[in-house]
């Protein structure tokens, strides 16, 4: 994948055929347009239209969805928007009135069936009704028979008991242990049979809502229309207009410069082509594979790469994938993850994004999959030392030491990458040394320790090393600043700004050492795996009858809770370790995307 190249283009039309050239470069969908004028449209007025979004938004949130109906002459969108609307209100509205009805039955139940009797034949006095803990009751006795109330205990559970209270007025607040139970006049029988009603009602709408689906197309159209009418307001908004002529501008990738030629002598159509200069901005567009291009993608939620920097998308997909494989560690829930994927392929693959995303999901459960199987971790379980699985698992994961510098040679490697890259973008400027200068001094560190650890010959810690830093240090000092020298002043400036690059070393290390948390979050996970697989066990071993079911529960609840945590680490940490770390040594400045002046509607 790389960043396209692109063109800045200026067309000059008649002012009388301006809408309809408009109209044709957004069916042509290829150009990001620039503003030559101050009085655009307001951008809020882009927004879709409030109530067919909600519309569509609850059509698709159904289950289940009918076959399309793609005849705009046989229907009236306004009428469908209005039903649909109606019908998520209803809904809204019913299941509300189920809920309390849910809770309601809840409360009541523990009362039994019951109506009350007029208040003429009990002369006047009521029922008040009360749910006392077990604890409690003795004090309530007190308080009742000092006031001389009657009172029957109704109903008791193992934590509470269900008292009822005669009285003409409502007992004192602070003469009962507990506020009293509000359980209204509606039988428990009323209630049941409203609440089935309210369920018969729920499923008729919910089945309206699955009828209504048939129109989620034309509604998405509808949507589009609107967008595209917006998004022509705005770029008509946009031009320069004189007396008899308009200008438009505007990016186009130089692979469709023959497209908008052939666009322009079509229309008659006067065009300008210009490469970028140094004081334009041009957007980035990039160009994405089916296969790997997730990992722009993925980035792309956090930072968009300059226009004249590089596209790392390639090397994010091997190295998220990496990172996700280390943190993860099991081989098992590495596969799991990838089932999931694979169960929600279909709404994957709805989009183009959805499918590189897949794509790299795939390739990260695979990647975990071979980690686990070289650290020899199943579901925390190892496997044994004389099958084929016991030879393949030759990573031992509680060697802290190896595991560390394994951490760490992987860090520095990625931010050298980096740094090399940056390299190569900069390679016509001296300022390309300097990057070059900061890989010299990661590597000439790593060499040291490894040499001072006895990995590596001596000679790495002794001479290699120290040589390396020393020569790095140079480069960084002598051309991280481009500051130019034309006096005495300026070159002690950039001496200046030289010996700040210097002490920047700190930070270096400070992100090298980031890369341990590939080491420490594989580790807790594997280790809180294997402890569930022991609680378990023990439990089995306690009871052999009843620990089966306890034993049991142990493994999913703990296993899917280590799941969950080791998945959250894998994709935040090991995206953090590619925008953070990486992205700030191997990308100097952030873009912003290319958005095509295109035509959404079909």
């Amino acid at each position: 994948m790389a960043i396209k190249r692109l063109n800045k283009i200026t067309l000059y039309g008649p002012g009388e055929d301006k809408t309809r050239i408009l109209q044709g470069l957004q069916a042509l969908g290829c150009m990001h347009l620039i503003p030559l004028s101050d009085e655009t449209m307001d951008q809020s007025l882009r927004m879709q239209p409030a109530q067919a979004s909600e519309a569509l938004a609850w059509l698709e949130r159904s289950p289940r969805s009918r076959r399309q109906l793609k005849d705009k002459n046989q229907v009236c969108i306004d009428q469908v928007v209005a039903e649909v609307l109606d019908n998520k209100a209803s809904v809204r509205e019913v299941s509300d009135a189920r809920d309390k009805l849910v809770e309601r039955i809840r409360e009541v139940r523990p009362w039994g069936e019951f109506s009350f009797p007029r208040l003429t034949d009990l002369d006047g006095q009521r029922f008040w009704f009360y749910v006392v803990p077990l604890g409690e009751m003795e004090e309530l006795c007190e308080a009742l028979g000092e006031k001389d109330l009657p009172w029957e205990e109704i109903h008791r559970d193992h934590r509470e008991a269900y008292v009822i209270v005669i009285s003409a007025s409502e007992p004192a607040e602070d003469l009962l242990p507990v506020p009293r139970s509000h359980v209204g006049m509606v039988p428990l029988s009323r209630l049941e049979m409203e609440l089935e009603e309210s369920e018969h009602l729920l499923e008729e709408l919910l089945a309206e809502r699955e009828a209504l689906t048939r129109w989620n197309y034309l509604l998405g159209q509808a949507v589009a229309a609107k967008q595209d009418h917006a998004a022509l307001e705005e770029a008509s908004s946009g031009t320069q207009d004189e007396e008899t002529f308009f200008l438009v501008q505007g990016w186009v990738a130089v692979s469709e410069k023959k497209a908008v030629e052939a666009f322009c002598l079509e229309n008659s159509v006067a065009a300008i082509f210009e490469e970028p200069s140094d004081k334009d901005s041009p957007p980035t567009l990039l160009e994405k594979s089916g296969n790997i291009g997730g990992g722009s993608d993925a980035l792309g939620f956090f930072q968009t790469p300059n226009y004249r920097t590089w596209d790392p998308g390639n090397l994010v997909f091997y190295s998220f994938s990496l990172f996700f494989a280390m943190i993860m560690s099991d081989a098992m829930y590495s596969l799991l993850f990838g089932g999931i994927v694979f169960m929600f392929r279909q709404k994957l693959k709805k989009t183009e994004a959805g499918s590189r995303l897949m794509n790299l999901a795939y390739f990260m459960s695979a990647a975990g999959a071979v980690w686990g199987v070289l650290i020899g971790s199943y579901f925390g379980v190892a496997p044994g030392t004389g099958g084929i699985l016991g030879h393949l698992a030759f990573v031992n994961l509680n060697d802290y030491n190896a595991m560390m510098k394994l951490s760490v040679f992987v860090g520095v490697t990625h931010l050298i990458i980096a740094n090399f890259m940056t390299a190569v973008v900069n390679r016509r400027s001296s300022y390309a040394l300097a990057p070059i200068g900061w890989a010299l001094i990661m590597g000439s560190g790593l060499s040291i320790w490894l040499g001072m650890t006895q990995t590596l010959p001596a000679i790495f810690a002794d001479r290699v090393g120290p040589a390396g830093l020393i020569i790095g240090a140079l480069l960084v000092f002598l051309f991280t600043s481009t500051r130019p020298v034309r006096s005495i002043g300026s070159l002690c400036l950039r001496g200046l700004d030289g010996l700040k690059a210097v002490y920047n070393i700190t930070s270096a290390f400070g992100d090298v050492l980031s890369y341990m948390r590939l080491f420490a979050l594989g580790l807790s996970g594997a280790s809180l795996a294997m402890t569930f697989n022991t609680l378990a066990m023990d439990v089995m071993d306690s009871s052999p009858v009843i620990g089966v079911l306890f034993s049991g529960l142990i493994l999913l609840l703990g296993h899917t809770l280590n799941f969950a945590l080791c998945i959250m680490s894998g994709v935040v940490h090991g995206m953090r370790l590619n925008v953070i770390e990486f992205v700030n040594w191997g990308l100097s400045d952030e873009g912003y995307p290319f958005k095509s002046f295109r035509k959404q509607e079909d």
